[in-house]
């Protein structure tokens, strides 16, 4: 599960890297003060045909690093409850240390 969870996080390290440039790289649209209150962001999520190869690849490395992070997230609540101190000590020593 750890290595699992390495792994996972040195791909995580590479998307963000990627989204990083890749929204570097993009042309900015709509600087006009109207982009302020969002009028340039619903072309964007509706998909207008403009879409550059650019902007897809941004998306999906968007879907992929959510998804990175949700599944790092679930495997690191597993991996801190199945490392607990207590169900290390042998049963043996926990009632001896009972009495």
């Amino acid at each position: 599960m750890e290595f699992l969870f390495g792994l996972l996080s040195v791909v995580l390290v590479i998307v963000s890297v990627l989204l990083i440039i890749l929204v570097l790289m993009q042309k900015t649209k709509g600087a006009e003060i109207g982009a302020v209150f969002g009028s340039g962001a619903a072309k964007a999520v509706l998909g207008a045909s403009a879409a550059t190869i650019l902007t897809k690849i941004t998306y999906w490395l968007g879907g992929i690093f959510l998804f990175l992070v949700l599944t790092l997230s679930y495997l690191s609540v597993k991996i801190a409850k199945s490392n607990t101190v207590i169900e290390n000590i042998p049963s043996q020593q926990q009632t001896e240390n009972k009495k």
